[in-house]
């Protein structure tokens, strides 16, 4: 009997904000993980003793290891200027002894169990396509980035999934992504350090303007030809945005992607699903805990319709 790859998922917490998504996405996740699976939350060292006490109990109870972020040093690690969502990319190139990893933006809600190392299959990197195509550049962009790795434009194409859904040159939302740490043989891959030495490279010699936020998903199909194994696209199931398509009626959605709280409470059923977790995972007073904790980034009045449904003394009064 084959064995089962085991696959360590990781998250970023860093701020108040961050730590308000956490405590949702962490109940979901310990909800679905399967078989050798774990979670791990990253943080700053400087910050890590400013996590709120909440966030902490809520991490532990779901069994989610809080970890140091790598490479930090001086006011911006080694970015040559501030990249908060490059501390994904830092995350990434630490060492790890399981087979696959996973990054998950904070800002999901896990819908179900996710075999991630057989939707990996035999590919190195795997990420969700892009909805839309204004952050992804122009052809003539897209020249210039791959230049400054000496490598050609790619003949692959891939299909943004909204609007007029426009063909690009391939093009990932780095919201959920997979990939192997150790080949067949059980060498190490090193695919997150070499994601990290490719965003730094991209960062330093790409002249043509660009939106610094994206250097993680510019440089992601980049890492993927520079290792000659593209980046395989995954089901959009994986990276729903409820932000660009909503209630998503009759559509899979294993991963919700929600960006902002008031979003995820305007879903009828992520947004009380992760309340459910929430007070499964941590009993019924967690939610006017984590209103408490985090009422200035929850949304509060957005969530009364999804509060009254939990018929729960004092959360009537806690939404106002």
């Amino acid at each position: 009997m084959a064995k089962t790859p085991s696959t360590e998922i990781y998250f970023i917490v860093d701020g108040p904000r961050l730590e308000a998504q956490a405590c949702l996405l962490a109940p979901t996740l310990c909800a679905n993980m399967l078989p050798g699976q774990r979670a791990v939350a990253y943080v700053r060292a400087e910050y890590r003793h400013d996590l709120n006490p909440l966030t902490v109990e809520i991490l532990a109870r779901a069994g989610i290891a809080i970890r140091d972020i790598p490479w930090q040093g001086g006011t911006h690690g080694p970015w040559a200027a501030p990249y908060p969502h490059g501390n994904k990319i830092l995350a990434a190139a630490d060492e790890r002894d399981s087979d696959v990893v996973v990054f998950l933006d904070t800002d999901v809600i896990i819908a179900e169990p996710i075999d991630f190392a057989h939707e990996l299959g035999q590919a190195q990197i795997a990420a969700c396509v892009s909805d839309y195509a204004p952050s992804a550049g122009s052809d003539e962009d897209w020249a210039h980035f791959y230049a400054a790795f000496d490598l050609a434009l790619p003949s692959e194409r891939v299909r943004f999934h909204g609007g007029r859904r426009l063909t690009s040159l391939p093009y990932f939302n780095a919201g959920v992504i997979v990939w192997r740490t150790r080949n067949a043989k059980g060498k190490p891959t090193h695919i997150g350090r070499d994601w990290l030495k490719t965003a730094l490279q991209f960062e330093q010699k790409v002249t043509r303007p660009y939106d610094r936020v994206n250097i993680d998903q510019f440089s992601l199909p980049i890492l993927g030809y520079l290792r000659g194994n593209p980046v395989k696209p995954l089901a959009q199931r994986f990276n729903f945005n409820i932000e660009s398509f909503g209630q998503g009626e009759g559509q899979r959605q294993s991963i919700a992607h929600y960006h902002r709280l008031g979003i995820l409470w305007a879903h009828e059923r992520h947004g009380r699903y992760a309340l459910d977790h929430l007070v499964a995972l941590m009993g019924p007073d967690v939610i006017i805990r984590f209103l408490d904790t985090f009422g200035a980034f929850a949304k509060r009045k957005r969530m009364k319709h999804h509060l009254a449904g939990l018929e729960q003394p004092g959360l009537a009064s806690a939404a106002r």
